[in-house]
């Protein structure tokens, strides 16, 4: 009898290890983590600068969805990366408010205000790691789960994904659905919200969504080619407010000379 017991709990455990094989498919999560991370640091000590044509298109949601366009800017960004930071400048070029140009001094105005609220707000973009909930030093502020291969392709790319949750309400902290290339373990596609929404006298932010997009350069970096962002939220009297905005990042350069420049004559070498 105590052998025929022996049998079936051997049995019940073959089972159970077996599912366990084909939800993971043989895939260690932990060792994917491990990749993606050290993957992105190698990247940011071999890039020391990225220079990129940008532009960035801004509006509303009307009632049925669609964007109408408010504002459009042309810019030129430079990002200098460090071991665990960066930094980045914003050249504002050319600026257009409801289709029509606009001219330097409106422009300057402008760049000036949105500077200076971005530095206010914290605001992430494409010089903040987006995977920094998958570093060793953060993990412990966020449930990560391996969410297997995605069902469907991203951006053409068969994707690992990952699903992070905030364990805390915090203004600097995400929450989000990260997808990375199975071959390359590179970041194809972010789509994330702040674990917590800004809330003051007079604006309450009610969502905030936003998504980043890689994909390789002519120099096999993977390298964000569009941010997306859109919210809801009340302002003053309780007027609703919907927008949105795209940016995006064309022509990268490796180490542009024009870029090391700017920062050793702005910000030393």
């Amino acid at each position: 009898m105590k052998k025929i017991v022996v049998l079936l709990l051997y049995g019940v455990l073959m089972i159970a290890g077996n599912v366990a094989a084909q939800t993971n498919n043989g895939i260690d999560p932990e060792a994917i983590i491990d990749r993606i991370v050290t993957i992105e640091k190698r990247m940011m000590t071999d890039v020391r600068y990225i220079s990129y044509d940008a532009e960035y298109v801004e509006g509303k949601l009307n009632d049925e969805g669609v964007f109408e366009e408010k504002i459009r800017f042309i810019k030129k960004i430079y990002v200098k990366y460090f071991t665990d930071t960066a930094l980045i400048h914003e050249e504002y070029l050319e600026f257009y408010k409801d289709g029509k140009a606009m001219d330097e001094g409106n422009m300057k105005k402008e760049a000036k205000d949105r500077t200076e609220k971005k530095q206010k707000r914290k605001t992430k973009d494409i010089s903040s790691s987006m995977i920094e909930p998958f570093y060793p030093e953060n993990r412990e502020l966020y449930d990560i789960s391996y969410e297997g291969i995605s069902e469907e392709k991203v951006d053409g790319f068969i994707c690992h994904y990952f699903k992070v949750s905030a364990k805390e309400e915090d203004e600097q902290l995400i929450n989000g659905d990260f997808y990375f290339d199975t071959e390359t373990f590179n970041p194809v596609k972010i789509d994330f919200s702040p674990a917590k929404l800004v809330k003051k006298f007079m604006f309450k932010m009610k969502e905030m969504k936003m998504s980043v997009t890689y994909g390789p350069s002519d120099d096999f970096y993977w390298l964000p080619n569009r941010f997306d962002i859109s919210g809801k939220g009340k302002a003053m009297f309780f007027i609703g407010v919907k927008f949105a905005g795209t940016e995006y990042y064309r022509n990268p350069l490796i180490n542009d000379p024009e870029a090391e420049n700017y920062f050793e004559e702005n910000h030393g070498n």
